[in-house]
């Protein structure tokens, strides 16, 4: 039925909400929809404005706010908008029912993250809470809970990773939207309310995964364990890994203050841009927005990202090659740096808001900007950390870690060195080494080939194998109790 002149049309009975995003005037393209099932094709085009935008749920009190002239969005952060926009301005009839639930969605009571089946960031959940600022989006990517700011979720969700044989030149990665995905076949996806795990196949070569666990440090990061294990025929001799989030900070989105740090004389740091929007396959040339290469402080403000190339050595058939990386948030500069310190992780980015602490920073409309967010990091800080990999150099042979009490007891028949607990001896000693000023031990027992038994066992004092101990660390089943 058409709409009464200068009156909005209805569907049974509901209004049907028109989204305004005032300030995209110099980025308006004419497109067209051509399909031979143009329902089906709205449908599935309306789930992609929801990856987009996160906007197609929203009410009309949740509309896109004006930016004013507060930031120039980039363009791609801007045709992903109008396409959201277009699309439920010209078929509304066609959007989808909210999603009972959204798998994959994750949180601590501070630290909210979207992990998609691949193991980026970036998931639509049309029942979730719009976030606070400008350009609020019920997607979820990272988000800090006491504000409800969401840093990579809003216009282009180009958060994302990638990993490469750059001597073989075989490569493959994994986004949102930024080039989506390449080469990757999900094999494992298991979320829960708290944690979840992607296990994806990139072609013939990789198995890599994704497991994501809050931090038993700090309540301001989530800990991301990446284990990239070699499924092919031929030994890699130059490992690359990249990862990259387009930060959109409120108050202002798309318009923060971005640092990097931590690369200057780094050898696992290939490079480090401002930009995300580039590729996220790690053979890809990269280059900045706005001069942020290397270690930079407040770069900006701008529509600004942060990408990474990581280089991690040699990985050898059926070898896993693991490390700790770092999603999170806090409400200063202060407390995140302090996060970051506490893991370890010496590589990071910061994204900031471009506001000068007046006003109401989780206003839809924004607030005045300036630099007070660049260097308090109020009201939200959001940072991604980098720990590198760190294999075993020595090893000893010990009573387990939970028996503190146990007494080491030397066999000098030649079997097996034990603990004594009480007066008995039925206590398996282990090898123990310390990655990252943390114990992690193996039972002195056989693990088969190629391990062995991380203990020599013989008369008197049983002594460490390292080379078995560091064989298991890089192994898929064992890899991941290194990190």
């Amino acid at each position: 039925m058409a709409a009464h002149p200068g009156q909005a049309p209805r569907l049974h009975g509901g209004p049907v909400m028109a989204l305004s995003l005032p300030g995209l005037a110099g980025y308006r393209r004419t497109w067209m929809l051509t399909s031979k099932n143009p329902q089906r094709f709205l449908h599935a085009a309306l789930l992609c404005a929801l990856s987009w935008s996160g906007q197609a749920m929203a009410s009309g009190a949740e509309a896109l706010a004006s930016t004013d002239a507060k930031a120039r969005i980039h363009p791609q952060n801007a045709r992903a908008l109008l396409r959201a926009e277009r699309l439920l301005a010209s078929e509304p009839h066609f959007l989808p029912p909210p999603l009972p639930d959204c798998p994959g969605m994750i949180d601590h009571g501070v630290v909210r993250l979207g992990v998609a089946p691949a193991g980026h960031l970036n998931l639509p959940c049309p029942t979730n809470t719009v976030s606070s600022g400008t350009f609020g989006t019920r997607t979820i990517g990272l988000r800090y809970l006491p504000t409800n700011g969401e840093a990579a979720a809003p216009g282009s969700a180009c958060e994302g990773w990638g990993v490469a044989s750059a001597d073989l030149g075989i490569s493959g990665y994994s986004s949102a939207d930024c080039g989506a995905s390449s080469n990757l076949t999900v094999e494992i996806n298991a979320p829960s309310p708290i944690s979840t795990m992607s296990v994806v196949r990139v072609g013939n070569t990789f198995r890599v995964t994704h497991i994501y666990t809050p931090s038993p440090v700090t309540n301001h990061l989530y800990q991301v364990d990446v284990l990239i294990e070699n499924i092919g025929t031929a030994f890699i001799s130059d490992l690359r890994y990249t990862r990259g989030i387009d930060y959109d900070i409120l108050p202002n989105t798309f318009s923060e203050y971005v640092t990097v740090a931590g690369t200057a004389g780094n050898p696992w740091v290939v490079s480090a841009v401002d930009n995300n929007f580039v590729s996220l396959d790690p053979l890809a040339i990269n280059y900045s927005l706005m001069g942020g290469t290397g270690d930079f402080t407040n770069v900006g403000p701008g529509d600004l990202g942060a990408q990474f190339d990581f280089r991690l050595g040699s990985l050898a058939v059926g070898q896993v090659r693991s490390f700790r990386t770092f999603y999170g948030a806090a409400g200063n500069q202060a407390d995140a740096l302090n996060a970051l310190s506490a893991v370890g992780a010496t590589t990071y980015s910061l994204a900031k808001g471009n506001w000068n602490g007046t006003g109401d920073p989780l206003s839809p409309t924004g607030a005045p900007t300036g630099t007070f967010g660049a260097t308090t990091g109020q009201p939200n800080t959001f940072m991604y950390g980098f720990r590198p990999p760190e294999s075993p150099t020595s090893c000893t042979v010990e009573c387990p870690g939970f028996l503190s009490h146990g007494v080491y007891t030397v066999d000098h028949s030649g079997d097996l060195d034990r603990c004594v607990v009480n007066g008995q001896y039925a206590n398996n000693t282990v090898a123990v080494t310390h990655l990252f000023g943390e114990r992690v031990e193996f039972t002195c027992s056989d693990y088969g080939s190629p391990h062995g038994n991380p203990c020599n066992v013989g008369p008197g004092a049983d002594t460490c194998n390292l080379a078995a101990f560091q064989s298991l660390c890089s192994s898929p089943t064992f890899a991941r109790y290194c990190l």
